[in-house]
């Protein structure tokens, strides 16, 4: 599948294969998410997914703040669920 198709607004994440599924999340993240996460010297990998739910582990500052379990999971959440899937889920592994 190209990076086209992949971003593509009718695509429907669930019959994604996971390399797409994962092509696609990064994708999203990386306009607004992974530079925020940088700037504050952490950042964020994806762990895993199951249905639609994301399983991601942070690094660095992000996984000793105290804010990464409640605001910056919101953001990354509300990102992938606008520009991927209104059904995502982000859990913290």
């Amino acid at each position: 599948m190209t990076r086209k198709q992949v971003s593509g607004k009718k695509t429907d994440f669930l019959k994604l294969s996971i390399d797409d599924q994962v092509l696609l999340i990064n994708e999203a993240l990386s306009e607004q998410v992974y530079a925020a996460l940088e700037m504050d010297g952490g950042g964020m990998e994806i762990m895993d997914i199951e249905g639609t739910d994301v399983l991601i582990r942070y690094h660095g500052a992000c996984g000793n703040c105290p804010i990464s379990e409640s605001g910056t999971l919101v953001f990354i959440q509300n990102t992938l669920q606008k520009k991927v899937d209104p059904r995502i889920q982000v859990k913290i592994v």
